[in-house]
Formats: structure tokens, C-alpha cells, sequence
């Protein structure tokens, strides 16, 4: 049942950034990858709060973490394009843009999932620093 849960999940948050990516797209401008940039913040911000309610048993069955991280979660982010991106930008000799690009998305990335695991924490009333 783990495994299904994953597939599951992973499937409904792979469509949902292709959705998103379809939404986004025209508006941006293109110069930067903001698509992946938003779709991995919104991304680290859930983690953020669903790994804090696990740890605060908010979640329900066995199968919550599984299909709600690796599956959900996990399909809607997308590391590896992150980086693709990243090494595209600096391959066309747009270095400076590439590496803001990967620094304001990890520095982005942490933060947003800080923010959602405090969010979390104060919804369930633990305070901060009690995470899974």
C-alpha cells in the first residue's frame, strides 16, 4: 500500500506542476527560470508544514507521509530541472543568472520550508524547533 500511496501522489503532484507550469509560463518573463524557481518554493514551504505535522502526529494512517513527501511533494518538485537549468544558463554564458539561480533557490528553498514547518508549529501548538 506504501507504494501506491507514492505512485498516487506522485502522479497527482507531477500534474499539478505541469498545471501550474502551463499557468505560469506566458506571465514570466524570460530571463529566469521562474517557474521551476516558484514550483520548488511553493514546494519547500509544504514539506516544511507536513513534515512538522508528522511529527506532530496531525497526519492521518500510516501512509500520510508517504503519499503526501515522496509522492506529492516529491512529484511536484523538481530538482533535477533545477538543475538542468542551472548548468543551461551558465552553458549559455549567462553564469551570473545560473549561479543567483542556484543560490536564491537553495537559500529560497530552506527558508520556505522553515517558514512552513513554523506556520505548522504554531498551528498545532508546538513551538519552534520540534521537528520530524
Amino acid at each position: 500500500m506504501t507504494i501506491l500511496a507514492i505512485v498516487v501522489g506522485g502522479g497527482i503532484g507531477a500534474t499539478l506542476r505541469y498545471l501550474l507550469g502551463l499557468g505560469l509560463a506566458p506571465s514570466t518573463p524570460p530571463d529566469f527560470p521562474w517557474v521551476t524557481f516558484v514550483i520548488n518554493m511553493v514546494g519547500a514551504f509544504a514539506l516544511g508544514a507536513v513534515m512538522t505535522l508528522l511529527a506532530a502526529h496531525r497526519l492521518p494512517g500510516p501512509w500520510g507521509k508517504p503519499f503526501l513527501s515522496t509522492g506529492l511533494i516529491g512529484g511536484f518538485t523538481t530538482w533535477s530541472h533545477f538543475i538542468v537549468e542551472s548548468d543551461q544558463l551558465i552553458g549559455a554564458r549567462r553564469s551570473a543568472i545560473g549561479i543567483v539561480y542556484l543560490v536564491v533557490s537553495i537559500v529560497g528553498g530552506v527558508l520556505a520550508a522553515a517558514l512552513g514547518a513554523r506556520l505548522a508549529e504554531l498551528r498545532v501548538g508546538h513551538p519552534a524547533g520540534r521537528r520530524a
